[in-house]
């Protein structure tokens, strides 16, 4: 599934903007108690100059309570006390109106509060973190054209995500692996010794990376930091996970086509050896030979051209690879859909890189989680509807899953790249030794 890329440098500079002073307010963010939380959101919806005893009021508390906390916050920038009298400051309560998006039970971590955290940065730097033009009429969507727009896009941007830190690349495979896309802030921090400090680091790369997001959950009374990723790849990624094809576990009921993995290769080379064959299974062995210019028929009887006994000499392997490369070969079975495999046979056949774990698996199962393009209905593209973008799902015409029936069960098959057969009746098929090598990049 993965698209590979040469290694980039590390782009992203957290010394471009003031993240010292970020990573310690997302420190004491950590650190709130609903109370607290309750407290500086009394404070976001109070005028920027309040009494401490109105304030305690509000609260329903008494004074001596909140002071600890607001000692706290002033710490942050967020206030300064002269007396009775609080004053917040403007810039800083945007700050952490932004930031108290983490604690709210319907937060959803996705582009647009991304396109927030980038409001963060001094937009001078964002065209050389994300390899934009600085003449770019809007940054944002010019990320999002250049590493967003299409999964493949996104793999290759994260592809040297590290830079040079292992535990920036662990923390993301291990959020990724993970059942449902979620792990605990502190079995991170524990797994990889980290520092409060070194976390709050990691997590503001990998935020600024679009990879991974920190938000809160509440748990009795105290709130629970999980780390996942963001909605719209979180999204794409819960796709690919419910479309697996599950393995057949019951093999001994299925019924394969042939037992050799190169089969129709086999039969080829026995046909061109003058072995005896039913016309029925002959005729299209002799067509795929004369196709191939390994043999011809004069007067109705067929006759080895000189590239047959080279061809001939080879292993299997190359004489599969014969096949599947040589330029006239082409899908017999299914001459209704010629204008469709001359165009998209090769993405076609990709579509077994689901499979190649070797087990037997439905087709009716397989075709639910193709990705492959084969029209412009079949890109899966990041889209907005309303506020919200999304990788939209691949669609399919009947002749489009046709097709990738007829690359799986006819242009693979004879390849030696798959095996095919029936289980209770329905077609099947499984990547062979050979096939998951040639595929596996």
């Amino acid at each position: 599934m993965l698209e590979l890329s040469p290694p980039r440098k590390q782009k992203i500079n957290l010394s471009d903007y003031d993240s010292e002073h970020d990573i310690q307010n997302r420190i004491i963010l950590s650190d709130f108690t609903p109370f607290d939380l309750n407290l500086i959101e009394e404070i976001f919806y109070s005028p920027l100059k309040i009494s401490l005893k109105k304030l305690a009021r509000s609260l329903q508390t008494e004074e001596e309570a909140i002071l600890p906390i607001l000692s706290k916050l002033e710490k942050t920038g967020l206030l300064s006390r002269q007396g009775d009298a609080i004053l917040v400051d403007k810039e800083m309560r945007k700050y952490f109106e932004f930031q108290m998006q983490r604690f709210d039970p319907e937060f959803k971590p996705d582009l647009e509060f991304f396109q927030g955290l980038l409001r963060k940065v001094p937009i001078h730097v964002l065209p050389a973190w994300y390899s934009v033009p600085r003449s770019s009429n809007n940054i944002f969507e010019s990320i999002i054209e250049k590493h967003f727009l299409t999964p493949q896009m996104f793999h290759r941007y994260l592809m040297d995500l590290s830079g040079g830190d292992a535990r920036v690349q662990g923390i993301l495979n291990d959020v990724l692996a993970a059942e449902h896309f979620r792990v605990s802030s502190s079995d991170l921090i524990a797994r990889y010794n980290l520092s409060r400090r070194d976390f709050e680091e990691i997590m503001i790369r990998l935020e600024f990376h679009f990879a991974c997001c920190v938000s809160y959950v509440k748990e009795d009374d105290h709130w629970h930091e999980i780390v996942t990723p963001f909605r719209e790849w979180k999204q794409y990624l819960t796709f690919l996970k419910e479309t697996e094809s599950p393995p057949i576990q019951a093999v001994h009921a299925i019924v394969r086509k042939d037992t050799r993995d190169f089969a129709f290769v086999e039969d080829l080379s026995l046909l061109l050896q003058k072995k005896t064959f039913p016309a029925e299974k002959a005729d299209p062995l002799i067509e795929k030979l004369c196709l191939v210019k390994l043999a011809e028929k004069i007067k109705g009887r067929l006759s080895p051209l000189p590239a047959a006994e080279e061809w001939l000499d080879m292993t299997l392997e190359n004489r599969a690879l014969y096949l599947y490369r040589h330029p006239l070969n082409r899908i017999l079975g299914y001459p209704h859909l010629n204008h469709l495999v001359e165009r998209h046979l090769r993405e076609a056949e990709r579509s077994i890189k689901r499979v190649l774990h070797g087990g037997w698996v439905l087709f009716a199962d397989f075709i639910k989680g193709i990705n492959v393009s084969l029209s412009e209905h079949s890109v899966v593209a990041l889209k907005k509807t309303g506020k919200h973008w999304n990788y939209t799902p691949p669609r399919y015409s009947e002749e489009e899953k046709e097709l990738i029936y007829a690359a799986i069960f006819e242009w693979l098959y004879e390849a030696g790249i798959v095996s095919v057969g029936t289980f209770k009746g329905r077609d099947c098929f499984c990547a062979t030794p050979f096939g998951r090598f040639f595929f596996d990049d």
